[in-house]
């Protein structure tokens, strides 16, 4: 995106302290044509930036650039499925998507066909995503590798080189895949309008069996295809630190004494339909509503790398967390995901039940960090084991007992 002086002048400003300024500045350059600037101002109106939070006026802003910047087109959609004040909800976010995938452009061909994998429409899937794979998409080229069906195609060689050359950890792993299944055949031509109204619906979580009564901990085998871990993985890499928290002393974001990994969490304005989706698939595997969810975490571990025992809840005697229970709530419960096991160690242990997970490709574990009455549960305690070989990654969400 250029940057013009007016935008520049509003960077400044945020970065120097003047929050207020910079976002009046950013308005002034959004009111006198600039897209850019109107994008920024957006992103500053929902997150509170200079100002108190305003989900109508960001939602507006989007809707008047949408057409003249992708990054707004996305953004926007994404107040769409979350159902921003005055906006549409998810089945206007999918009709939006879809509209942009069925005119030929390959980055939502792909996003649609990763959602498509999600609803278990595996023939739409497919089409879409070789389609965009064979314009040189990248992360389409990935998912049409993990399911096996890139054997034989032209681009194939070009995309396994590219992925060796990023250093990307499944590189190895995809280049296997790519040749174990039958070629991918020429896409099917299939019904838009129904794959509108499929892809509108609520996503199929599957069957779920107990792993501890006493936290309802479930487990929730294949909820989430390869496929679609790959591209949050691939999404998030490049964004990864070592974990922090907030020191409660200076306020200052210190490394986390507990947790040795890294870690990033996936801001809004850079999430496509596809992380909506899956926040909300982790959502209703704890039977959390989508709208008091947190947001989505990616966390790697690499060798020797760990998460000692801690819990999830906040601690109602400790200033901070008051100060978030107020804020948004108890967090209640803990989804997560395997987007990737390690090959030895790594597994997510509950130490007052001497129970451990570690979970497959695609495998997710829900449980509560409160008792019915809504009172805190000790018995929640839980570590991540330590990494012994090869490298875990997982999505992590955690549920309020209400809405922020």
């Amino acid at each position: 995106m250029m940057r013009s002086p007016a935008l520049q002048q509003a960077e400044t400003a945020f970065a120097q302290g003047r929050a207020e300024e910079g976002r009046d500045l950013l308005r002034q350059a959004a009111k006198d044509g600039e897209a850019v600037a109107g994008y920024s101002l957006a992103v500053a109106l929902a997150y509170g930036q200079g100002g108190e939070v305003d989900l109508v006026g960001a939602a507006a802003q989007l809707a008047a650039i949408r057409d003249a910047l992708p990054a707004a087109r996305m953004f926007h959609r994404y107040a769409l499925a979350q159902n921003w004040p005055g906006t549409g909800g998810w089945a206007a976010a999918v009709a939006d998507l879809i509209d942009q995938a069925e005119a030929g452009d390959p980055a939502t061909q792909r996003e649609t066909g990763l959602l498509a994998l999600m609803y278990r429409c595996e023939n739409e899937a497919l089409a879409l995503l070789g389609t965009a794979a064979a314009t040189g998409d990248m992360s389409a080229a990935m998912a049409v590798m993990r399911l096996g069906r890139a054997s034989g195609q032209a681009w194939l060689n070009s995309a396994r080189d590219r992925l060796k050359r990023s250093r990307h950890p499944l590189a190895d792993e995809l280049a296997k895949e790519a040749e174990s299944g039958d070629r991918l055949a020429a896409p099917d031509r299939f019904d838009w309008n129904d794959l509108r109204t499929r892809l509108s619906g609520d996503l199929p979580k599957g069957e779920a069996s107990i792993l501890i009564h006493d936290l309802s901990a479930k487990l929730h085998p294949d909820v989430l295809p390869a496929a679609v871990g790959d591209h949050v993985l691939t999404s998030g890499l490049k964004a990864l630190q070592p974990s922090t928290i907030v020191d409660d002393t200076s306020g200052q974001r210190v490394r986390d004494p507990h947790r040795q990994s890294l870690s990033m969490t996936f801001a809004p304005h850079l999430q496509d339909l596809v992380h909506v989706a899956v926040e909300g698939l982790m959502a209703r595997m704890a039977d959390c509503p989508p709208a008091h969810s947190e947001r989505l975490n990616l966390l790697f571990y690499r060798p020797g790398e760990q998460y000692k025992p801690h819990v999830d809840y906040f601690a109602p005697d400790d200033a901070g967390a008051a100060r978030e229970i107020e804020r948004g709530g108890q967090r209640v419960a803990t989804s997560l995901i395997c987007l990737h096991p390690a090959e030895r160690g790594g597994a997510t242990q509950f130490p007052r039940f001497e129970t451990a997970w570690a979970g497959s490709t695609g495998d997710g574990l829900s449980f509560r960090n409160v008792r019915a009455d809504g009172e805190i549960e000790p018995l929640s305690l839980h570590q991540g084991q330590p990494v012994q070989s090869g490298w875990k990654a997982l999505v992590s969400l955690w549920l309020r007992d209400r809405a922020a």
